[in-house]
Parts: structure tokens; sequence; C-alpha cells
């Protein structure tokens, strides 16, 4: 599906909640033209009217109804899945694999992995302590703690 599908998707289901173009316009952030562009635009895309229009109001036809309702679990999990996004953005967590000389995970790993874990819990760490160099990428490494003078 071409993300303009998807877009013109998300403004008639906007358009049918707020049961205007100028209600979705505002919602959307976006001017009242680009809503009705949208809207015309899958019309003319499916060959189906999908909403009935009056001078006072909007509402889905027959055949917008039917797919509004197979789109919303859709749309809801976009949703979700963009607001879990923004938590990962917020909220680091994942597997990090460092590779790191015994000397330095002694005096400046260990002292701080407890302040590390508080602040991070969502990231479990893997550290491999080995004296010899490592290639980080070769390695699958997320980083490297190299020492020198």
């Amino acid at each position: 599906m071409k993300r303009t599908h998807l877009s013109q998707l998300a403004v008639l289901a906007t358009v049918a909640q707020c049961g205007s173009f100028r209600g979705a316009a505002k919602e959307l952030a976006i001017a009242p033209s680009a809503v009705s562009h949208a809207v015309s635009s899958l019309e003319a895309r499916l060959g189906v009217r999908l909403l009935a229009r009056s001078t006072r109001s909007v509402a889905p036809t027959e055949a917008g109804a039917q797919l509004l309702e197979l789109l919303r679990p859709a749309l809801s999990e976009i949703d979700l899945a963009l607001e879990s996004a923004v938590e990962a953005r917020d909220r680091p967590a994942g597997n990090l694999r460092l590779t790191v000389p015994r000397t330095a995970a002694h005096l400046a790993l260990t002292p701080r992995l407890g302040a590390f874990a508080s602040a991070y819990p969502d990231i479990v760490l893997e550290i491999v302590i080995e004296d010899r160099f490592t290639d980080v990428v070769e390695g699958g490494f997320d980083a490297g703690v190299r020492l020198g003078e």
C-alpha cells in the first residue's frame, strides 16, 4: 500500500469521526481543502463514493461505513505502534553489547553499573571483558571501550 493511501484513509476516518471537513482539518492541523482533496482522491482511486456530503453535514455512505468498520482495528493498531515508538524514544530499552578490557571494566565500568541499571532498567547489558583487540562491528558489539595513553 502506498503511503498516500494510508494518509488518505486516516483523513477519511477523521472526517467520519468529526462529522465535518472543517472539524477534521482542525483535528489534523491541515487546511480544509487538503482534507477535501484527500477524500476526493481516495474516492476517485477506489471508484466509489465514501462520504455523503451536504451543506451542513458529512456522513459515511454504506460503502464508506463498511470500509471504516474494517479499517478501525488497523488504524487503532497503527496508533498503538506509534505510541510505542514515542515511549521507546523517551525510555531506552533493549540489549546493549559492549567489549571492554579488564582494566577499564574494573576501573571505569563496574563503579557505574548500579547507577546505569537504575537509570535504564529496560536495557540489558552484555559485557564481554577481554584484553585483546576486538573488532566491534565484526564481533556484533554496539560499542567498545579502549584504553590509551
